[in-house]
């Protein structure tokens, strides 16, 4: 019974390396400017079963191991799917500096984009600040026409309600005028009536004068 369960131990540790362990898996980069092929096993001997994969490739890296060579391999996952071993020494966590600088030149492009938007924006805002004023000076000169109107027409209804007085006033004078000319008229009739009459009477007197006279001689 003793040797059955040493038996069935050495069984379990020669069937570690088959037994597929669950890992997560993370990202990996092609470094450097070469083509990196991946074997069917972390030997240098082994297989190829992808040719080339060029630097920068992103590839899912599962677990590390030591190989027939004693370097460490990598156990990866190539963006078409192919499972096979690349030496740990051609893989970096990091993107190389041709994706670093493909992602700056991105980035200088959004720049530039937002700088370009940006000063569109600020025309687009000086316009319609200028807008704007111009609303303000047109309110502002429709107000002030409007006041001059308003003030217009005050000092016409001003100007009609003395020209109404002045010609009340001139009413009044002409018909004291009227009757200034009617008393003149019938003074003067009064005196040239009375003239009449004081000549009429001036007659009478000499008349009888001149009688006395010729009496007063005849005796």
């Amino acid at each position: 019974m003793k040797h059955l369960t040493i038996l069935g131990a050495g069984l379990s540790l020669l069937a570690l390396p088959f037994i597929s362990i669950p890992v997560f898996a993370v990202e990996k980069y092609v470094s450097d400017v070469i083509y990196v092929p991946v074997r069917s096993d972390k030997n240098p001997q082994a297989g190829i079963l992808q040719q080339g994969v060029p630097s920068g490739t992103k590839l899912n890296f599962l677990h590390e191991e030591i190989g027939a060579d004693n370097s460490l391999w990598s156990l990866v996952v190539t963006p078409e799917g192919t499972e096979g071993w690349i030496r740990s020494q051609n893989i970096s966590d990091k993107p190389t500096a041709a994706l670093k600088l493909a992602a700056l030149s991105d980035s200088s492009r959004n720049l530039l984009s937002l700088q370009t938007e940006n000063t569109e924006l600020k025309t687009q805002l000086e316009k319609l600040q200028q807008e704007h004023q111009q609303l303000l000076n047109d309110t502002e000169d429709m107000r002030q026409a409007a006041t001059t109107a308003l003030n217009l027409e005050e000092e016409h209804q001003r100007m009609l309600t003395e020209n109404q007085l002045l010609q009340t006033h001139a009413d009044v004078l002409k018909a004291e005028n009227e009757k200034l000319k009617d008393a003149d008229r019938f003074n003067h009739w009064l005196y040239g009536g009375g003239l009449i009459i004081g000549g009429v009477l001036l007659s009478f007197i000499l008349q009888g004068l001149g009688r006395r006279k010729r009496k007063s001689e005849w005796r």
